[in-house]
């Protein structure tokens, strides 16, 4: 073991270290840590007999913490997770304490770069949808981001996280803030200082408390007219864990965030939210991109064993897309039981800071994606700031979930982390850019939805009947509605949450028709819509067309056809792989549009010369238009 110290430190008795000491398993002692009564009722969703109490559980013994301190090192944290104590000791005390039998082994406090916690990009001003201008007084400049996170639906269904407590991990938090004078906070507590106090600054050439007060706002304001945080009727819990003195490029000790996820065990919280992410580290001992397996670093096994206790850990996947040394997600959103939340831009493109994945063991990741551009929250010097990175996403995703537990609280950590997942808008088609797609926090609570086919084929004349059902956890039997029928086409609602679309032989069916169906119950409705597909064949005049063709920097795409409705415009490759697309285009002022392509894929990198397709759908049509680009 005195070897092992040899070779993590210089020859220098008075230099001092960071270490973690590992005990053996004789180290615990026969009973658990106290666990608050709230703590045991979310285990007991998980194993109502024995609490999921275990060997994790028990502290370490404090004979050994006792000669730990009597050697003359200081401990930072006692993980009894980990069965370690980090430790700042000088040489010769690691040499004595590396003589103990108890003592397993010891190793380095990996010091790491945090991730990029400024804005990646210049954040901008974000309009509210058209169709939202009634929410407007309510939400102000978050109505967008609530909106993305379908947390609106949630809110008029009376759900707001009631009875849920989100641990939130970040820098510092200014909890005078005018947004949180009614907002529930629990409980606090600094890892860095080592009390309660999460407010203020440590250090003259950095607020502090920048970081955590914006994403803490995300979720958690309320300030009716100006800010609505996602969750804003959940409890919080907040640890300041991140130290930012000097900037980003300072060390950053991964045992604060671990003994702060020990800390929200035992306090009861059901969801963690860390917009914290590790990617470039400092010193001998350091991780590397191939540990990004869910296995290897210490706070990766730590927000795993987070997850095994049920609690529903929320990561960012980080801002490091375009970093040339570590272009990928971030430590812990390898883990294989987190959510690792990506960001996207208003428009539901992929943000272009949002890191990828896959995994180093080829897991996708991110899990899901929200917005993360332009997100609108609360500033730590008072008023209100618009602001990006995953670190925002994640806490918009965490509140999400929160109204998920808030409806159904019988829900397990893992079964809502599933349930986000396959209902993201890409989960029969996942990747490692977007994971399994945007984040539908009413689809997630399962509360009601509407279930048809997604598309369908009609042929000109014929008699088709097209079953519809609900299904979800509402007590209430929904009543069946729809828009945009064509003539010749009917719904029949059967009153037990059931009915049917029928259409008759004189249908008036386009070559592509879309239709809305609702489902309803009190306070709360879910739509879905029908494409439907015909032979009948109808000339459009003015059908899409791209210029100029070829083209070597813009392309144009552009066409009118009276009232159609342009959904999308996506551009492939001619084997099929997705470059670049907008979708959730706006309607424009008059029955044309205009799509300009810059000739670059979703991360911003110009795409080789060759032949690419441009796929245009509206609500009329679809087409496919050839284009050349040049060099």
């Amino acid at each position: 073991m005195t070897d092992r110290v040899a070779l993590l430190v210089a020859n220098d008795p008075t230099s001092v270290y960071n270490f973690w000491l590992f005990f053996d398993s004789t180290a615990k002692s026969s009973q658990p840590v106290a666990l608050s009564a709230r703590a045991l009722t979310r285990r007991a969703k998980v194993d109502p007999v024995n609490f999921l109490i275990d060997r994790r559980d028990a502290a370490i013994e404090k004979e050994l913490i006792i000669q730990v301190l009597s050697s003359g090192a200081r401990i930072r944290h006692i993980s009894r997770w980990l069965n370690a104590v980090s430790v700042e000791a000088t040489r010769a005390q690691l040499t004595q304490l590396a003589n103990s039998p108890a003592i397993s082994s010891i190793d380095l406090v990996t010091s790491l770069h945090v991730g990029d916690l400024s804005d990646p990009i210049a954040a901008e001003r974000i309009a509210p949808p058209a169709d939202a201008t009634a929410l407007q007084l309510t939400y102000g400049g978050s109505m967008t981001q609530n909106l993305f996170v379908k947390s609106v639906k949630m809110h008029n269904a009376g759900y707001t996280g009631d009875g849920v407590l989100i641990a939130m991990f970040d820098s510092g938090f200014n909890t005078d803030h005018a947004v949180f004078d009614s907002t529930s906070i629990v409980a606090t507590r600094d890892f860095i200082q080592g009390d309660s106090d999460v407010t203020g600054t440590d250090c003259a050439d950095d607020p502090q408390d920048r970081h955590g007060t914006v994403t803490f706002g995300a979720v958690g304001g309320y300030l009716p007219g100006t800010l609505i945080g996602t969750a804003f009727g959940a409890d919080f819990a907040l640890a300041k864990t991140e130290i930012t003195c000097g900037g980003t490029e300072i060390k950053i000790e991964e045992d604060n965030w671990i003994a702060a996820a020990e800390w929200a065990d035992s306090i009861g919280a059901d969801i963690i939210s860390a917009s914290l992410g590790y990617s470039i580290f400092q010193d001998s001992g350091s991780y590397t991109m191939d540990q990004l397996d869910g296995n290897s670093s210490r706070i990766t096994i730590a927000a795993d064993i987070a997850a095994s206790k049920n609690i529903l850990v929320c990561t960012a996947a980080g801002n490091e897309r375009n970093d040339a040394v570590w272009p990928t997600i971030v430590f812990p959103a390898d883990g294989d039981s987190v959510l690792a939340v990506g960001a996207t831009r208003p428009d539901s493109l992929l943000a272009s800071f949002s890191s990828p994945g896959p995994t180093a063991d080829g897991r996708i990741k991110p899990d899901i994606v929200t917005m993360g551009q332009g997100v609108f929250t609360a500033a730590s010097a008072g008023g209100f700031t618009f602001t990006s990175g995953t670190s925002l996403s994640t806490p918009l995703a965490a509140g999400g979930a929160a109204l998920a537990f808030d409806f159904d609280s019988t829900l397990t950590a893992m079964q809502l982390l599933q349930r986000i997942k396959l209902t993201g808008d890409r989960a029969d088609n996942p990747d490692n850019n977007y994971g399994y797609g945007l984040m539908d926090a009413s689809r997630a609570a399962h509360i009601l939805q509407v279930v048809v086919a997604e598309s369908l084929h009609v042929d000109s004349g014929a008699n088709v009947e097209i079953p519809i059902h609900t299904e979800g956890k509402a007590a209430e039997i929904a009543s069946l509605t729809a828009f945009d029928l064509p003539d010749g086409v009917t719904l029949v609602d059967s009153g037990n949450g059931t009915g049917s679309l029928r259409f008759d032989s004189t249908a008036q069916l386009l070559p592509l028709t879309r239709i809305g169906l609702v489902a309803g119950i009190t306070n709360f409705a879910d739509t879905a819509f029908l494409i439907v597909s015909s032979s009948v064949s109808i000339a459009y005049p003015e059908a899409p067309i791209a210029y100029p063709n070829p083209f070597d920097q813009t392309l144009t795409i552009a066409g009118g056809s009276s009232d159609a409705t342009l959904f999308a415009v996506t551009i492939v490759t001619v084997s099929g792989e997705k470059v670049w697309e907008r979708v959730n285009i706006p309607p424009g002022t008059s029955d044309t549009f205009s799509i300009a392509w810059d000739g670059r894929n979703s991360s911003g990198v110009p795409v080789a010369p060759g032949v690419y397709l441009v796929l245009v759908q509206t609500s009329r049509s679809s087409g496919t238009i050839k284009v050349v680009k040049v060099r």
